[in-house]
């Protein structure tokens, strides 16, 4: 739901928004994201550059993004978006900006023909809520660990 109504656009990242895309995930995450984090970031946007990640902006500040690729068949699905790592700056969250993000990216994968997949931690009633509220189904992956 909707908290409150925003003049939110989104666009495709560029370099340039890479920084305050770490800044908008330590928000969230805090000190206790892995050190490697950053590199990730950074590593994913050299490899996938081009392909469909977005960010949201209120008037040029840049309050939320989706980092996603296509990739190959992988875990023997066919080849698909995945969205691999999304945020909204905590100020800005229940604007609905995470679903304008999400929406996004879909509608990018749907111009290349391909579903969309994320993968989530099964016990995170908050994530699987929104996933859920933007239109996601439970898939056919499913983790084993040992």
């Amino acid at each position: 739901m909707v908290k409150g109504k925003v003049e939110a656009k989104t666009r495709k990242m560029t370099e340039a928004d890479l920084q305050k895309v770490k800044e908008i995930d330590k928000e969230l995450v805090g000190p206790y994201r892995s050190i490697a984090w950053p590199v990730r970031v950074e590593a994913h946007w050299w490899i996938y550059r081009g392909l469909p990640s977005f960010v949201a902006e209120i008037e040029g500040e840049v309050v939320g993004f989706v980092l996603g690729d296509i990739r190959g068949a992988e875990y023997g699905t066919d080849v698909g978006g995945w969205i691999d790592m999304m945020g909204v700056s905590p100020r800005h969250q229940s604007k609905g900006i995470g679903r304008m993000l999400v929406e996004a990216f879909c509608q990018e994968c749907q111009k290349r023909g391909v579903k969309v997949r994320v993968v989530v931690v099964g016990d995170d009633k908050r994530l699987v809520g929104f996933w859920k509220s933007v239109g996601f189904q439970k898939g056919n992956l499913v983790s084993y660990e040992k």
